[in-house]
């Protein structure tokens, strides 16, 4: 067995080779919600996964022929082990997937991920891979900046898990020759006195030469690691200080927590992070359909509905590829590999091939050219009603 890593499923190639996986019984998908929260053995999601392929089992028993029944029902059995791995309490991850390429020799493969999946489980030619790319375009890297007073913690987070990659402790400036002076008796004199003012200028400075440092560090580690978008959190006083330190970032993209969240562990520290960012991104996908609609509305740099996106995808415009999950796009392949929308290739008397999966070859071909790819859920209901949840934004 194969295992994939959260960074090789951050590159594109890697992305797609998956979906490219092919083998003659055809490739079975399982994905797994193994959030163990409201479910501490994982025995209901084990229960929910059987009952999956038994089904799966019924529906290819009655389309037939009985042999491929048969040979799905012999390669579900051997893979006993690794389809309990899925819902094992001993294993990481609340989100799993496993792909079986059945009947060949091509090795099955394993994913997990802090982030929860919903549980999935598809038969089909190749690998389904559409919550691998919802599951990506959310869990995309972001920065973390964490600060106190004293000190600054820098972390990358992406796919639910949290990782500190730098610690940054304010420099002591010291303190110059005081002189306190004399001091009145009432409250509002001591408050203004010289040594208080001095006082108060220096952790002033200190905490310049920290913004400044962490600034340098923040904008160094988010182009190492390929930064998005980043959380701030310093308290009522350090949070906009911060946020306004981070430049280079668009305003969207700075998320504000003002709570005091340095201090926690771990595993808090996950799931805080986690549950804002959830939050930003329904915003950002938002934004993105309303943005993709306007674009080809407006100046004619975007696409709208399946037709146009498969032109512009043929001719390599796409820089962005938006699409709604639930929707099963339907058209043909032409025997130079040129995709055509529903009926498009009959209408013109074009040779070509019926294409049952069209959506996934909508996504190799963005990949194939360096397209974003972004799911949402629900597109077609919403901005995108009328071009059926399918849109693109255009390089030209």
């Amino acid at each position: 067995m194969t295992e994939l890593s959260a960074n090789e499923l951050f590159d594109p190639e890697a992305l797609l080779a998956l979906s490219r996986r092919t083998a003659p019984g055809g490739a079975l998908s399982i994905y797994a919600h193994a959030d163990s929260g409201s479910d501490p053995g994982l025995q209901g999601a084990a229960i929910d996964i059987k009952n999956r392929l038994t089904q799966l089992e019924r529906n290819i028993k009655a389309e037939g022929p009985p042999e491929r029944a048969q040979a799905l029902r012999s390669e579900i059995g051997r893979r006993g082990p690794e389809i309990e791995r899925l819902t094992s309490p001993e294993e990481h991850g609340r989100g799993r997937a496993l792909f079986v390429l059945l009947g060949g020799e091509e090795p099955d493969i394993w994913f997990s991920s802090q982030m929860a999946l919903t549980t999935r489980v598809v038969l089909d030619s190749g690998p389904f891979i559409h919550p691998l790319l919802e599951l990506l375009d959310e869990g995309r890297p972001a920065g973390v900046v964490l600060a106190s007073h004293e000190e600054a913690r820098l972390l990358d987070w992406r796919l639910g898990e949290v990782r500190e990659l730098e610690r940054i402790e304010a420099a002591v400036v010291e303190a110059t020759h005081e002189r306190p002076g004399s001091v009145g008796s009432s409250p509002s004199n001591r408050a203004r006195s010289p040594k208080r003012e001095l006082r108060d200028a220096r952790e002033q400075e200190q905490t310049r030469r920290l913004l400044e440092r962490v600034q340098a560090a923040a904008s160094r580690l988010g182009g190492e690691h390929g930064w998005e978008r980043v959380l701030v959190s310093g308290g009522d006083r350090l949070t906009e200080p911060l946020a306004a330190a981070l430049t280079g970032l668009p305003e969207d993209m700075i998320i504000r927590d003002a709570r005091v969240l340095i201090e926690l562990d771990e595993a808090s520290l996950a799931s805080i992070i986690t549950d804002q960012l959830h939050a930003q991104h329904d915003a950002y996908e938002s934004r993105l359909v309303q943005q993709t609609r306007d674009a080809a509305l407006g100046s004619g740099s975007g696409a709208l509905g399946l037709s146009e996106v498969v032109g512009a995808l043929n001719e390599g415009r796409v820089s962005h590829l938006v699409y709604d999950p639930a929707i099963r796009y339907r058209g043909s392949v032409s025997a130079d590999g040129r995709l055509h929308a529903g009926e498009e290739a009959v209408s013109t008397a074009i040779d070509a091939t019926a294409e049952l999966r069209l959506t996934e070859r909508l996504v190799e071909q963005a990949l194939e050219t360096g397209a974003r790819v972004t799911p949402v859920e629900g597109a077609a209901g919403g901005v995108l009603a009328e071009a059926e949840g399918i849109a693109a934004l255009l390089r030209w």
